[in-house]
């Protein structure tokens, strides 16, 4: 019986069971050509190192020297493989198609060694019809890789005959691997300058069998449209082939009232010129039957169920996504110099407060491991109020756990096509091979309400104007290139498949000044178009006048090195934490090396004596109060130049996402939380520098304190107070205050009060004019009535290392269990003087504080601690150890 006799018989015939999946997922075995490794054991979805680490042939590949060590494994070609079962009702289907959800890289596929397919993009779901090569009863699949390695060594010979795409090798620090920018496949795996060269190849993602009789659903693309009194929800339903099928096509809504219920009668037709077959239907949902969607920190999250199924003579599919009604708009508007760029919710400006992502790991099986995810994510959502997440362009598109919990917690995704700092290929087969992964990737994830823009790329853009890699002698053709890639490729075909997407060409680049200019702007860092980014490690991160003022900060940061218990998973040599050992060199990919992590100390703090026996220790800690405190100092300065404009039309900032959140493995660099998950001081910071509402001040150029009142929405309203309360370095008791009050507006920096610093502190009884900024400090705080709206923040108008600071002893007065589960504890600290910079670290009792690296300007303080699995007191009071910045083990008194 053919498909096409379906409307003859719809209401006679309707086969059980119309479509099956069989997983293979599971245990196979692995091999390598060479015949040197044979029938080990190995795990599908998984890739090759961690079946390597299994079966004892590698040590744990995140320790030591392993990364170089272990280069032989992705220079080998490798097979997986097994036997499975398949019963006679799977054979009855018409069509019987091998699925791999994700294949990492190059592959040829076999089963009952008759080659049925290749693989070449990581990133694409490949479909393989073996209705002729399978059998009832035993079969055998055998996915032979081919090593990464080679693969781009050949591309790039190959292509070269013609002209060079560079960078040819990433950069010696790296210890990495050479044209990766040939290859789709993660780009951070042949290295970066946070992460190793573990090239993996396996089976990533699930893998199964899937029969059918004549369609399935394949996707289900949704898109809310904002129609005034109503949402428009517009469902496209693409279907494997063939064709030519008649049938029911359902949708079922839920709402808050009764499902919305649409039933359509559909003749599958022809593929589309794209070769799609595909069906569009549009529901028109009332704005009372559902809640609005809305960033972190604006209101709830509201998903609702969305139902998709196709029932025909022959086959019954359906599939089930959740969706989120909100209106997320890229706001590009001219103003009198430039335009502006922010991302505008439901109507509601918003303020992007957020972060960038690296992969969760650098293999990918791992990247997407539950567990970890939800760790990272709730530490943005839960305990900040982080509203962005940019998922970096040289490294994955991530799992759709993340893009379901991005979903219920309001983070909104920055998604950059993964193409990063590089130059890319742009021949048939490059382009083409892309254009299967936009198509593949836009469908998967688009129906996110999270999704909020998509990138073409990771500083390409940059890179191509400013001749970075040395392009400007043949710029026409890269730049054809690059027109061929990512606008006339990546984003057409974006476009094509989404209806309501914003997207920008590159990041950093000027918006839509970009593409009047021809796709590569002469200078596309300007301040007045688009997005920046901004790094320096040789200036001190303290001087405000050292950033730029954008209308959008999308990328900026500061290395630290992750915390002792840390390090010591992956060496068991103390010696090994000097910031001068083979290791500490090896672990750093920078090309400065590690010197500026010392030197930006320097500029503000004094280290202890290289002859002090926690000298190493202090060092470690020393690099986080650095890198928390800079990308505090630049994150305020970027959000006091909300609302409001400069001279040179610089200023309506109205987004920092500072680099980056994650790690890939134990080592320096600019993550907020370490590879073991471990909170760096950085991340216990994001809660007070991204508050919606926050007071801050500054020095100017005029040695002048600046104070501002910064408010992203409405909150509280009628007049708010503002109190500046200075305090002396050797006593808990202010000094003296001052109150301002005022009403302000959202979306919008005020300045409050213009204050000569010397002046200001020695009137306030800090000492003579000449002495008083190194006597004492300012505390800003702002509230409604009796309530304290504003987290605690703070002005030094000196450097650490000249101010009048007291050795002061501090101590752990008390550690109580709060809570039957044994998870919450609370933490009692007392001091002698105010503390710079509390530290508390609970070893190897894996947790967070609820407040830490605070600044101790009362006697006594209490902090919490949320143990991730149940533990006593007793365990954590061995683990527990505070310190701060004059602790006394660094500086002891001379005798």
């Amino acid at each position: 019986m053919g498909c096409g006799f379906g409307i003859i018989l719809l209401f006679v015939v309707h086969f059980v069971d119309a479509q099956t999946r069989q997983s293979l997922n599971g245990d196979w075995l692995l091999k390598d050509e060479s015949g040197e490794y044979l029938d080990l054991n190995a795990k599908v979805p998984g890739g090759i190192y961690t079946d390597l680490m299994n079966n004892g042939v590698l040590d744990n590949i995140y320790a030591g020297f392993n990364d170089v060590e272990y280069k032989w494994v992705a220079r080998s070609n490798w097979s997986y493989y097994t036997t499975f079962e398949v019963r006679e009702a799977l054979t009855d289907y018409y069509t019987i198609n091998l699925v791999l959800e994700g294949v990492d890289t190059f592959s040829t596929i076999l089963i009952n060694d008759v080659e049925v397919g290749t693989t070449q993009n990581m990133f694409v779901k490949y479909i393989f019809n073996i209705t002729e090569q399978i059998k009832v009863g035993d079969n055998t699949i055998e996915v032979k890789f081919l090593s990464p390695i080679s693969a781009a060594d050949d591309l790039a010979a190959k292509h070269e005959q013609n002209y060079v795409v560079p960078p040819e090798c990433v950069p010696d620090s790296y210890k990495g691997e050479c044209h990766v920018n040939y290859l789709r496949k993660i780009p951070a795996s042949f290295s970066w300058d946070w992460g190793p060269a573990f090239p993996s190849v396996g089976i990533w993602k699930d893998i199964y069998l899937q029969g059918y009789y004549c369609t399935l659903i394949e996707y289900v693309v949704a898109e809310v449209l904002d129609t005034g009194d109503n949402w428009t929800l517009s469902i496209d339903t693409y279907f494997s082939p063939p064709a030519d099928i008649v049938g029911f096509l359902g949708f079922e809504l839920e709402t808050a009232n009764e499902p919305i219920i649409v039933r359509n009668w559909t003749i599958l037709t022809v593929p589309n010129e794209y070769g799609e077959v595909v069906n569009t239907t549009e529901i028109v949902v009332p704005k009372t039957s559902v809640e609005t969607w809305w960033p972190n920190g604006y209101g709830k999250q509201p998903l609702y169920t969305l139902g998709v199924s196709f029932d025909s003579v022959f086959d019954y599919s359906y599939k089930e996504i959740k969706i989120g009604f909100r209106k997320i708009e890229l706001i590009q508007d001219e103003l009198e110099m430039g335009r502006s760029f922010y991302f505008q919710v439901n109507d509601v400006p918003v303020f992007a407060m957020g972060v960038n992502s690296i992969p969760f790991d650098i293999l990918p099986e791992n990247s997407y491991n539950q567990e970890r995810l939800n760790h990272f994510m709730s530490s943005v959502a839960t305990y900040t109020e982080m509203n962005m997440i940019r998922v970096w362009g040289g490294g994955v598109y991530e799992s759709d756990l993340f893009y379901q919990l991005a979903d219920e917690y309001g983070l909104m995704i920055w998604q950059d096509f993964v193409f990063a700092s590089s130059m890319y290929p742009a021949d048939d087969d490059f382009l083409s091979n892309v254009k299967s992964e936009v198509n593949h990737q836009v469908k998967r994830i688009q129906s996110h309400p999270s999704l909020a823009l998509w990138g073409g790329n990771n500083e390409n853009e940059g890179n191509l104007a400013s001749n970075y890699f040395n392009t400007a002698d043949n710029f026409e053709v890269y730049k054809a290139d690059y027109i061929k890639l990512y606008i006339d490729t990546v984003r057409d075909e974006m476009r094509r498949i989404t209806k309501n997407a914003n997207f920008v060409d590159s990041s950093p680049s000027n918006g839509i000044e970009t593409d009047s200019e021809g796709y590569v702007s002469l200078d596309p860092g300007s301040l007045i178009y688009g997005d920046v980014h901004f790094y320096t490690n040789n200036r001190d991160s303290f001087d405000t006048s050292i950033y730029p003022i954008p209308r959008f900060s999308s990328e900026y940061g500061f290395q630290s090195l992750p915390s002792v218990s840390s390090w010591l998973t992956v060496t068991d040599n103390l010696t090994d934490l000097s910031i001068n050992s083979d290791f500490m060199k090896h672990r750093q990919h920078h090309p400065d090396g590690n010197d500026p992590l010392k030197n930006l100390i320097e500029f503000q703090l004094e280290l202890p004596s290289e002859d002090n026996e926690y000298y190493d220790e202090a060092l470690i800690y020393y690099t986080q109060i650095i890198q928390a405190m800079s990308i505090k100092i630049e994150t305020e300065h970027y959000r006091r130049h909300m609302g409001r404009v400069d001279n040179d039309g610089r200023g309506y900032t109205m987004g920092a996402l500072f680099w980056q959140l994650n790690d890939v493995w134990v080592a320096p660099s600019w993550s907020s939380i370490d590879y073991t998950g471990k909170w760096k001081m950085l991340h216990y910071f994001v809660p007070g520098f991204f508050s919606q509402e926050l007071v801050t001040g500054h020095a100017n150029s005029d040695n002048q304190l600046e104070v501002y009142h910064i408010l992203n929405k409405e909150y509280g309203v009628g007049e708010k107070w503002i109190n500046l309360t200075i305090y002396a370095w050797d006593s808990f008791t202010p000094v003296n205050s001052t109150q301002f009050v005022g009403e302000f507006e959202p979306v919008t920096s005020t300045l409050i009060a213009t204050l000569d610093i010397d002046q200001y502190l020695s009137d306030s009884g800090c000492g003579s004019v000449e002495e008083a900024r190194f006597n004492c400090f300012i505390h800003f705080v702002a509230g409604l009535g009796t309530i304290t709206l504003t987290p605690s923040n703070y002005f030094f108008p000196s450097k650490f290392k000249e101010a009048n600071l007291v050795t002061s002893n501090l101590e752990i007065l008390a550690v109580d269990n709060f809570d039957a589960e044994g998870l919450r504890f609370l933490i009692a600290l007392r001091a002698d003087a105010p503390c710079l910079f509390v530290w508390l670290d609970a070893g190897d009792t894996k947790g967070h504080f609820l407040e830490n690296g605070f600044i101790q300007h009362s006697l006594v303080t209490t902090v919490i601690f949320v143990a991730d699995e149940p533990t006593t007191v007793e365990s954590l009071q061995a683990t527990l150890t505070v310190t701060h910045v004059k602790d006394p083990k660094y500086f002891p008194t001379k005798v």
